[in-house]
């Protein structure tokens, strides 16, 4: 992909964490304020009920690291590579995090267990019955079990393969949908998990890239085969999910699939019109996993001091906490990020040469 490609790619990524920043802004704001009808309060509860900004922005980060991630398999040995290179970029800045998040939980007295601790780094507790330092952090968990598919459909040369992909993703939202369903019509109590209603958005995000750059044929049918089962998926779990809780729909199924209805269409339309062109957008975009990360402390840090009230004073609020998360975000991609992204390149560059230099030796003799 070209450079303006990334750049425009990181310029969806900034929109994608800014949705995320400003519906947890919102939610934290219709949890502390009183529950009287302040002028912000009343703007915020509109937004949260016409629209998830949060689940727009989750939704559009999938469709990215599937449109991605997966083509970044590459080199002499490709999924060492790719695992070195997913781990020096994701983990270091996420056990950063964990130790902030630590250490404000130890100031406030509730303290989590090394095995909570310990799981968390893993970026996977929920494989070990922990729960995350942070809920926020609840999309990271699905992405490695992504990268750990996309390891597996390249290593059977099945990444490229449309059926293979349109299988897989209606396989995962089955996998959700009919526990559901079981359940509601007191069948079986199979055990109920969201994660193949995430999933097949990443391979969404695939198969567009095979369909818009590649060509592959049935790869535009397959993509919009995966998008209406999808939205209809999220509609038969909705009453279950809204009646126990659980919180996969939270505000009510209209701002949900408005949600990924808009994630869609935006996406499909930026990567057609090579749309947004925008520096700061790009350079935003850069530091949009830092963003995520910390936007969470930071804005608990910024309540102590501007607490939210529903009236228009809560504006400044909200711009403070984006601007304190934008500026330790940029220092965080300059301090930890951006290094420990080149030492996992210069690491997985090493080995390959050291692969060739062996290759090599074992011709001659």
């Amino acid at each position: 992909m070209s450079r303006q490609r990334y750049a425009h790619l990181d310029g969806l990524r900034a929109i994608a964490a800014l949705s995320v920043m400003i519906e947890h802004l919102f939610g934290d704001l219709l949890r502390q304020a009183p529950p009287a009808t302040g002028p912000m309060s009343t703007f915020a509860r509109s937004v949260v009920e016409t629209l998830s900004l949060g689940r727009f922005g989750v939704a559009l980060f999938f469709l990215i690291s599937g449109f991605v991630v997966p083509f970044s398999i590459a080199g002499e040995r490709p999924l060492r590579h790719f695992a070195i290179s997913r781990l020096f970029r994701l983990y270091p800045a996420l056990w950063l995090a964990l130790a902030v998040l630590t250490a404000t939980a130890w100031l406030s007295g509730d303290r989590p267990s090394a095995t909570t601790l310990l799981a968390n780094m893993t970026m996977a507790p929920p494989l070990f019955g922990q729960p995350w330092l942070s809920p926020i952090y609840w999309t990271l968990f699905v992405e490695l079990v992504f990268y750990g598919l996309v390891a597996l459909l390249f290593a059977t040369r099945l990444l490229r393969n449309v059926f293979a992909l349109l299988g897989l993703s209606l396989g995962l939202i089955a996998a959700t949908v009919l526990p559901v369903h079981l359940r509601l019509h007191g069948l079986a109590e199979l055990p109920v998990q969201y994660l193949g209603m995430h999933l097949p958005f990443l391979f969404l995000g695939l198969l567009l890239r095979l369909w818009l750059v590649e060509r592959r044929t049935g790869a535009c049918l397959a993509a919009w085969l995966i998008g209406f089962a999808q939205l209809a998926a999220v509609i038969a779990v909705s009453p279950f999910s809204l009646a126990r809780g659980d919180h996969f729909i939270m505000e009510g199924l209209a701002p949900v699939l408005a949600a990924y209805l808009l994630a869609f269409v935006v996406f499909l339309a930026a990567i057609r019109l090579e749309r947004p062109r925008s520096a700061l957008l790009a350079r935003t975009g850069l530091i949009s996993y830092a963003m995520y990360l910390f936007h969470g402390p930071v804005n608990a840090a910024v309540y102590r001091v501007l607490p939210f009230t529903g009236e228009r004073g809560d504006l400044v609020t909200m711009l403070v906490c984006i601007g304190l998360t934008l500026t330790l975000s940029w220092l965080i991609y300059r301090t930890v990020e951006r290094p420990m992204i080149r030492l996992g390149r210069s690491l997985s560059a090493e080995r390959d040469a050291r692969g060739a230099y062996s290759i090599a030796l074992k011709r001659l003799r």
